[in-house]
């Protein structure tokens, strides 16, 4: 569900799709951020199995920053440019990503300024084991203008 300028209210809850965040989609996201091969890392937690076993995880862990970004992007696809343009997001990363877990974003709106015309949202991520994976707010403008 989008969340048109008339449905931004205290209490409104929106929930994502399940996104899996699998090897494959880790994979493109992380070859997309690093850029040339040369500035690559070596191989570690975020795409050895090895590494991250040696590291106390059941399986390779996704970046923070693609953590985010999945938050992001449901914050963007619900409220478009009024995130895009004057949003704000803060998160704690509070648990690993693994790969293979699946993903729910959630946001509720907590407070609404009108004069400001700024919403204030409650959100974060879980994993299928219900484990909040980020946490935090978010704001969005309720109108274009």
């Amino acid at each position: 569900m989008s969340a048109a300028a008339g449905e931004i209210r205290i209490g409104a809850e929106l929930v994502s799709a399940p996104y899996l965040l699998d090897a494959a989609a880790a994979k493109a996201y992380h070859d997309g951020i690093e850029g040339p091969p040369r500035r690559r890392p070596p191989r570690g937690i975020h795409d050895d199995k090895d590494a991250a076993r040696k590291a106390g995880f059941t399986a390779p862990i996704a970046g923070g920053e693609q953590t985010i970004a999945v938050i992001a992007q449901f914050l963007a696809d619900n409220f478009g440019m009024r995130f895009v343009r004057g949003g704000r997001i803060e998160v704690s990363l509070t648990k690993p990503v693994l790969f293979g877990d699946t993903l729910l974003s959630h946001a509720k709106i907590i407070s609404v300024d009108l004069n400001a015309n700024r919403a204030e949202l409650q959100i974060h991520v879980d994993n299928q084991r219900g484990q909040q994976v980020p946490t935090g707010t978010a704001a969005v403008r309720i109108n274009d203008a």
